[in-house]
């Protein structure tokens, strides 16, 4: 017997093609089947036996994507202010008091923060998040939330090649993961000014043997970049043996710069460097909340853009940030850069994570064989151009968020 569809009836769905009124969406075994564009469709896939959901006049969406965030920091909010002078040290400083506050919270404290950090991208509209784990939290917290996590296990050794096998020990033990789970392994070499040659060298190996997708902190920051290449500035206070060459160089050297990595940040990337990342296939993850949080520097999106890079969107944490809602994000991106058009900035925050993260064609759109990962929008836009404009600037209001065609609840388990 064939699996019984459902039809989620809704006034407009927001297909890759663009806004489908009058339409709904069908369901069979937690996947997109069909964006249907008719009532006499749904009256007769309804008299075959399929089950309809009537959603009212709202707007069907893709859920958002994450593609960038670090869940076990969830309890940090206002703990670590980001200073005031970029080039006086204040990244510096703000790295070392994140230590400390991280520290202080413990393993249990590290699990809480990050289940709750899960439950606010699920009540906000996310349903797949890239996260950087650096100590197991998301792995623990994971059964408790209908999140789809991409986990990246963080590796580091600030720069010292005597701490390189420490560095390496918790990606050792792999997590079992298949298609049919919500719960996916990725590497994170934290960034190039942590990261020493010989683990550089290691996590390559690595990666290479297992096809690892991987996340990469990336010229975030002038004192990265002062470091790295020239050996001086505030973070020579913290780290070891300065390479004296670009982050990007490191990266590629390691065999690292390919279609299975995600860079973060990227703020002082040179043209050069762009149009290297754009060739190479990788992805470039913006995170606006935390751009303004340290109030840096204009982010050129455009250029990222341009150069043909896929532009993704994240949060990446409460330490840096005033909430994990990408609905937030994508207005803070969109009213940022205005020139950007409504459509494209969408898809920074949906099928452009879903693209950086691995996943392109399962998440970040409704399309015939995608998982069924949706939202619920309830707009006062009734046109089709006006309902995608009122979700990326965030006058619609979010009504629900389904996993795999289910409601899901953020507020415990599932």
């Amino acid at each position: 017997m064939a699996p019984r569809s459902t039809i989620f009836e809704v006034g407009s769905v927001l297909a890759p093609e663009g806004v489908v009124r009058a339409a709904a969406l069908r369901v069979e075994r937690g996947i997109v089947r069909e964006v249907v564009t008719s009532r006499a469709r749904v009256r007769r896939l309804a008299g075959a036996g399929a089950r309809v959901v009537d959603l009212g006049e709202g707007c069907i969406a893709p859920a958002f994507v994450d593609a960038h965030a670090h869940l076990e920091l969830s309890g940090m909010m206002g703990l670590v202010p980001p200073g005031s002078s970029p080039r006086a040290g204040a990244f510096t400083a703000w790295i070392r008091a994140l230590i400390a506050a991280r520290t202080a919270r413990g393993p249990t404290g590290l699990r809480d923060d990050a289940l709750r950090g899960a439950r606010r991208l699920i009540a906000t509209g996310t349903t797949l998040v890239g996260d950087v784990d650096s100590s197991g939290a998301i792995a623990l917290a994971r059964r408790d939330v209908a999140l789809r996590v991409r986990r990246y296990r963080e590796a580091l050794d600030a720069g010292d090649p005597a701490r390189t096998a420490q560095a390496l020990k918790p990606l050792a033990r792999r997590t079992r993961t298949n298609a049919g789970t919500r719960f996916f392994e990725g590497v994170s070499p934290h960034a190039p000014y942590t990261v020493s040659e010989s683990l550089w060298s290691e996590l390559g190996r690595l990666c290479r043997a297992r096809r690892a997708h991987v996340m990469i902190h990336f010229a975030e920051t002038f004192e990265e970049t002062e470091w790295l290449e020239h050996g001086r500035g505030p973070l020579s206070a913290i780290l070891a043996h300065a390479p004296h060459a670009s982050g990007l160089d490191a990266i590629e050297r390691a065999g690292l710069l390919g279609t299975r990595t995600a860079l973060v940040h990227g703020n002082r990337a040179t043209k050069t460097e762009r149009v290297r990342i754009a060739e190479s296939g990788a992805a470039l993850v913006h995170c606006p909340g935390t751009h303004a949080f340290f109030r840096r520097e204009r982010f050129d999106a455009r250029a990222w853009l341009r150069a043909g890079v896929t532009l993704a969107l994240g949060t990446d944490s409460l330490a840096s940030n005033t909430d994990l809602d990408m609905g937030r994000e994508l207005a803070l991106f969109a009213a940022a850069h205005p020139e950007i058009a409504p459509t494209d900035a969408f898809a920074c925050a949906t099928r452009n994570g879903a693209r950086a993260l691995g996943f392109a064609g399962r998440a970040g759109e409704l399309c015939p064989g995608a998982w069924a990962d949706f939202v619920l929008y309830e707009t006062d836009h009734t046109s089709k151009r006006g309902v995608l404009p009122s979700i990326v600037h965030g006058r619609a209001r979010l009504a629900g968020t389904w996993v795999g065609g289910r409601r899901a609840r953020a507020e415990g388990p599932i």
